[in-house]
């Protein structure tokens, strides 16, 4: 049996811990065996991921995203992903892992050259925190990675953290199998709002990730109330919008799942998602 196909690498916000429950909503509510579903502000891509692994032919998936998860998704979708350009970038990582933050500093901070979507996995999953990273004109922002973490002897966290998760041999391992498994995916590597300009098809369903009110600032980001308002002018197929909170009376709070987190244990609360549906 084949391994199911996985999102790349770390981001905050990203959807893989609860991609399988959106997934369920998404499939019960399309209209017909043929639905097209369209995962706008897709990002790392968990919930198309998820869609591909319960046998979706990604031909029925369109992502959108501005940012350079867009492009990313667009190289994958379109075959023109170049591995031997992103083995080139793995080999080129230090052997010592306490070396690994100096080393992704001076390549977020060097000139892109073309390789904007080979380069953009590492440099994500390098990220502190999981936090985005985006590109800005011909360079990198918000560009802050992880050192390599030991811990001590008060640490809840008895192994190491590494600078990068997923290591280099696992996040080849996803992307070489997102070359192959998401070929023929639709994207959309512009701003969500350029969706309002042409009706969805009428068995469409469509799902929203958008950037979270009241959380860690987005390089990009929409009205979110505003584009309901449009979209559904032009559009009457099920709508699903993720939060943080209940956005109408059909929300649904997932089941969100694990350790309140951090490596210290000590957040008081686990983050709410919950779905909504228009």
């Amino acid at each position: 049996m084949s391994r199911l196909l996985r999102v790349p690498c770390s981001y905050q916000g990203g959807k893989q811990r609860i991609a399988s429950q959106i997934v369920d909503y998404l499939l019960d509510a399309a209209p017909s065996a043929d639905s097209q579903f369209y995962d706008l502000c897709c990002g790392s891509g968990a919930v198309s991921i998820e869609l591909v692994n319960r046998g979706v032919n990604p031909s029925r998936i369109w992502m959108l995203d501005i940012s350079t998860w867009g492009a990313f998704w667009s190289a994958i979708g379109s075959g023109s992903f170049d591995m031997d350009r992103f083995d080139r970038f793995l080999s080129a990582l230090p052997q010592n892992k306490r070396d690994h933050k100096a080393h992704m500093l001076k390549l977020s901070s060097a000139p892109l050259k073309g390789s904007e979507v080979e380069l953009y996995p590492l440099l994500q999953a390098s990220s502190f925190g999981g936090k985005q990273i985006w590109r800005k004109d011909e360079a990198w922002a918000n560009a802050c990675f992880r050192d390599y973490w030991e811990p001590t002897a008060t640490s809840v966290r008895r192994s190491p953290a590494n600078p990068m998760q997923p290591g280099a041999t696992e996040l080849r391992r996803r992307i070489d199998a997102l070359v192959n498994g998401m070929r023929g995916v639709n994207v959309i590597n512009m701003d969500i709002m350029t969706i309002l300009d042409t009706p969805v098809p009428r068995d469409a369903v469509v799902y929203i990730d958008p950037p979270y009110k009241s959380t860690t600032k987005y390089a990009f980001n929409f009205d979110l109330l505003s584009f309901i308002k449009q979209f559904r002018q032009t559009n009457q197929v099920p709508l699903f919008i993720s939060e943080g909170g209940p956005l109408n009376d059909n929300a649904l709070m997932l089941n969100f799942g694990g350790a309140k987190g951090g490596i210290s244990g000590t957040r008081k609360v686990k983050h709410q998602e919950w779905l909504n549906r228009f």
